[in-house]
C-alpha cells in the first residue's frame, strides 16, 4: 500500500496542502518553507503566488513521537 503524506502550509487567510509519497520528501518540505518563512503556490494557471508562511504540518504514519511535548503560554 503506497504511504502519502500531507503537507499543510498556514499562511494568514488559511491554510495549503499537497500530498508527497514518503515521509523524507515531506520533512525537506517543512524544513525549507519554515527555513525561508515563504510558502510558493502553485496553480494550473500560468502565475505564482508567494505567502508569508506561519506553520507547517506534516501529517501521515510513522510520524508519532516517543518524545511528547507540551505547550506553555507564557
Amino acid at each position: 500500500m503506497k504511504q502519502v503524506y500531507k503537507v499543510q502550509i498556514f499562511v494568514q487567510h488559511g491554510y495549503y496542502e499537497y500530498e508527497v509519497n514518503d515521509v523524507a520528501s515531506a520533512m525537506a518540505h517543512g524544513q525549507a518553507i519554515m527555513a525561508t518563512g515563504v510558502y510558493r503556490s502553485g496553480s494550473t494557471e500560468d502565475q505564482v503566488e508567494f505567502h508569508k508562511a506561519y506553520k507547517v504540518k506534516v501529517k501521515g504514519p510513522g510520524l508519532a513521537s516517543k518524545y511528547i511535548d507540551t505547550f506553555k503560554r507564557t
